[in-house]
């Protein structure tokens, strides 16, 4: 049995990052640290100089200036290359958090699509996710951190023998503030990461909402439907649920803060009143300078140092969470599994399927079956919510059944790869989506190798020739106006001609139209389904309308509600039954007519 592969802790992924991609970071940190540690002397020993020099034997503004240029040179060149160096280094980090930026897009594109409809999934890693959003948190806040890190812990080891050498009571006051205070943050963030699903939750319905109000594509209607007030309310209440979370975390912290501030006090009057009996007990003046000031600067590299380790943990705990998500199985297993049966029509059997939404409690398909013989033009027709669509996806693999099985030419959808299953389908859904590419990359969904010929071939077969090419750049004119200010937006029915366009330039072994033509009138949809029939040749066909006319034409209609299937037959047979079919095509029937005859 192959022993499991032990899974890296974060911190040893985010230093794997820095030594594959960019070694030089260790390095740069390196003399970071050295610098860092030189840096503070001078302002620790300037007093203690310039005291000794004043209270010599023969004090003269010669040596006053000699002494004070000579520290505002060197302190101003450790201090400019300490901060040059975090500035140089502050991009290669940036560029660091753009690699798990990629591998989180990557994982999301790829994981099932099952993941893509839960509000669970994505509330239970709103914050995980957000780890990769800013330069000042998450996993580019953590390397800022870390590359700070060595300086302070070195800084704070030579103040600390320096300082303990004359009091150790004033070291051990030092540690005990620090420590205190470091336990404070650390239960207060381990108090947050307890409402952090409460957080997400409420945080990104705020984002909706704020997003909603800035779109243009919701423009028209929050005008024409007075949606401003409903926007605002909803925006509101989340607002103040998301305050609410807030206050209870900033509660805490400020109650847990009164300890705090009572070890601060108890460490300023140990400091001042040690060095202060130190001096009547014959300190010098100037060495009690020196220690003010080194007592002073180890407090806050302590504070420093502390904030850094309480905000590492703080964001680990999230950085962790997007490292567990990255390893999380999100795609199910394909092992060694069928492909693409070739080009061949697909022969479709529902049996005895039962499904419901994930953490929803109603079925779908409750022991459905439905057999689509190769090579069949297929009519599923129904009213809204009778799992039209759902029929869809399950029928692509983007969900799978709770129970009974769907059959492609006679093997279990399980047995092909998903990758495979994806080809041999063409489906243009109801909800169009045009991507800020250009036109041809739109219908050819890639950027390179594209058929040029056949991206004008399918244009000419949905209508669009003409217009595309009566653009300045034709089929190279970029869409929507996100990404290219002059890009060209489409109407609601141009768009889903080109939606279709895209089916038919992908081809695949059965095409599926779910009511994609819903911005056109019911004629013109009939004529572009009948239109689309006579392309797609031989391939078995799946055509989802609301209308009834406009799917007549199809060999057989299966007519489907809450329940499962409830009718099935071809439009005349349907028509001589007299059950629902022939209800609802005759009322839809009297608004569609053309020379008194139903259309």
């Amino acid at each position: 049995m192959a022993k499991k592969e032990k899974k890296k802790a974060p911190l040893i992924h985010l230093l794997d990052c820095i030594r594959l991609n960019d070694k030089t970071i260790f390095i740069l940190c390196l003399i970071y640290t050295l610098v860092s540690l030189i840096e503070p002397i001078f302002p620790i020993a300037l007093p203690k100089v310039m005291i000794d020099y004043l209270t010599g034997t023969s004090p003269n503004n010669r040596g006053i200036v000699w002494i004070a240029l000579g520290f505002f040179i060197f302190y101003g060149l450790f201090s400019f290359l300490k901060h040059w160096l975090n500035y140089y280094s502050y991009p290669r980090m940036l560029k660091l958090r753009m690699t798990y930026i990629s591998k989180q897009i990557d994982k999301l594109l790829n994981m099932d699509y099952k993941y893509m409809e839960s509000a669970k999934f994505f509330d239970e890693r709103e914050l995980a996710f957000a780890s990769t959003n800013s330069n000042e948190n998450g996993v580019e806040g953590i390397y800022h951190k870390l590359y700070e890190l060595p300086q302070l812990v070195l800084t704070i080891l030579v103040l600390s023998v320096f300082i303990g050498l004359a009091s150790p009571f004033i070291l051990i006051a030092l540690i005990i503030n620090i420590a205190i205070t470091s336990w404070v943050a650390i239960a207060v963030n381990k108090y947050e990461y307890k409402k952090k699903e409460q957080l997400s939750k409420h945080s990104r319905r705020v984002n909706y909402y704020a997003k909603t109000a800035k779109d243009f594509s919701y423009g028209k209607d929050v005008r024409l439907y007075d949606l401003k007030e409903r926007i605002l309310d909803n925006f509101n209440t989340e607002i103040k649920g998301y305050i609410g979370a807030f206050k209870l975390i900033k509660n805490r912290e400020y109650a847990l803060g009164f300890l705090s501030l009572l070890t601060l006090l108890l460490s300023d009057i140990c400091t001042y009143g040690i060095l202060t009996y130190l001096v009547i007990k014959g300190m010098p003046i100037a060495d009690f300078s020196m220690y003010i000031i080194a007592t002073s600067t180890l407090s806050i590299k302590m504070t420093n140092l502390s904030e850094n380790i309480t905000y590492i943990m703080r964001e680990y705990m999230y950085v962790k969470d997007l490292f567990k998500f990255l390893d999380e199985n999100l795609v199910e297993d394909d092992g060694e599994r069928l492909a693409v049966p070739g080009d061949i029509p697909l022969e479709v059997e529902f049996s005895h399927v039962t499904f419901k939404y994930p953490d929803t409690d109603n079925n779908i398909f409750e022991d459905f079956s439905l057999k689509i013989p190769a090579g069949q033009k297929l009519a599923l027709v129904g009213i809204n919510g009778a799992g039209k669509t759902t029929f869809v996806k399950l029928l692509t693999g983007l969900f799978t059944p709770d129970s009974g099985r769907i059959l492609i030419n006679g093997h279990d959808i399980r047995e092909y790869k998903k990758s495979e299953l994806y080809k041999m389908f063409a489906v243009v859904f109801q909800d169009v989506n045009i991507l800020a590419y250009t036109i041809a990359e739109n219908i050819a969904c890639s950027q390179d190798n594209i058929d040029y010929d056949k991206v004008n071939s399918v244009l000419k077969q949905v209508g669009l020739y003409d217009k595309i090419q009566g653009l300045p750049k034709g089929v190279n004119t970029m869409l929507l106006k996100i990404i290219d200010e002059e890009g060209t937006v489409l109407s609601g029915g141009e768009s889903q001609k080109l939606a279709i366009a895209r089916a038919l330039y992908k081809g695949g072994n059965c095409v599926i139209m779910d009511e994609p033509t819903a911005a056109l009138d019911a004629l013109a949809e009939q004529e572009i389904y009948e239109e689309f029939d006579a392309l797609t040749k031989t391939k078995t066909s799946i055509y989802i309308s609301h209308r009834l006319a406009s799917t007549k034409f199809c060999d057989v209609i299966a007519m489907i509600d809450g329940t499962g299937l409830i009718e099935y037959g071809s439009h005349d047979e349907l028509m001589k039954l007299g059950g629902e079919y022939y209800k609802m095509f005759i009322t839809q029937g009297k608004y569609y007519q053309e020379g008194g005859a139903l259309a």
